[in-house]
């Protein structure tokens, strides 16, 4: 079940300022007052109706995250003790009745239950709507806008996700997705300051982006390429031999034929280097079909 935004429950929950963050240890604030749970298994149930907002999750889901396979014969009715603690807190952070909660914020159905949030209360909604739109103006040729948003969805991030949280399947599934989305938008951002120029500024980014991604062919590419901007081609050809290196004692492999053409293209000082038009994908399909 999907509900409809924009009710009087969700308006009354957007003027109090009440917000849940994600991205990074778990926080449920209205202003300067905090209201996070403190008792794990109360976290773990707040997170999972989060990752949820808006849709149904079956109380079976919610046992299984809580206790894994071996719930005690206790579960149901802690769960629902659990459920009506959080509604407590939802009463206090809002200056609510909990009649009010139970009917229009965390709510009760055949089976299991639903916690409705706007899209402007949680931080994971708020990134994923900045990276699609960063991303659509990349695509675009909007660089500007590009890195603008994608910066902005980047310092929503305040450390890994809900590393305070003890994680059952469920959540493990979406902290592997958030993180690897939050890598996606680091390189679209990078991508659109590469276009904008900025590759002076970017080297020191790269080479630490590169260190943590010693595999990464684009991250190693968007590096080659910023280096070769800044002056710096003999670096960005050592870059390669040792990224050709590595990919040969871990994988047994060399690297692709793209990046082969942009290590080609380093050496000739190829002039589509310089065009900022292109992101780093675009330069490597260039200078590989240049190289046929």
């Amino acid at each position: 079940m999907t509900l409809q935004l924009g009710d009087l429950g969700l308006m009354a929950v957007a003027e109090k300022n009440l917000r849940f963050e994600l991205l990074g240890p778990l926080a449920m604030k209205n202003g300067g007052a905090d209201f996070t749970p403190k008792a794990p298994k109360l976290r773990a149930t707040l997170a999972t109706l989060l990752f949820n907002a808006n849709r149904s999750v079956a109380a079976s889901a919610l046992t299984r995250e809580l206790w894994q396979d071996e719930p005690p014969r206790t579960a149901q009715a802690t769960l629902q003790t659990y459920v009506f603690k959080l509604r407590k807190l939802f009463r206090d952070a809002l200056g609510v009745s909990t009649e009010y909660v139970s009917q229009e914020l965390l709510l009760t159905h055949s089976g299991g239950y639903t916690l409705v949030v706007d899209v402007d209360q949680l931080d994971i909604t708020e990134f994923e709507r900045l990276v699609t739109a960063g991303s659509a103006a990349l695509h675009a040729g909007d660089h500007e806008r590009a890195a603008d948003d994608l910066r902005r969805s980047l310092g929503l991030w305040r450390g890994p996700v809900i590393p305070d949280l003890h994680r059952g399947r469920q959540l493990r599934a979406h902290v592997a997705r958030l993180e690897e989305r939050r890598f996606y938008a680091l390189t679209m951002q990078l991508e659109a300051d590469l276009c904008l120029g900025r590759h002076r500024e970017m080297v020191s980014e790269l080479a630490s982006v590169v260190v943590e991604n010693p595999l990464h062919e684009t991250v190693h590419a968007m590096f080659m390429t910023a280096l070769h901007r800044a002056g710096r081609t003999s670096e960005a050809l050592d870059v390669f031999m040792r990224f050709r290196a590595r990919m040969s004692q871990e994988l047994g492999m060399e690297p692709s034929t793209r990046m082969q053409s942009l290590h080609l293209g380093l050496l000739r000082n190829d002039a589509l280097l310089d065009d900022r038009g292109l992101t780093s994908e675009g330069l490597l399909d260039r200078l590989s079909a240049a190289a046929r």
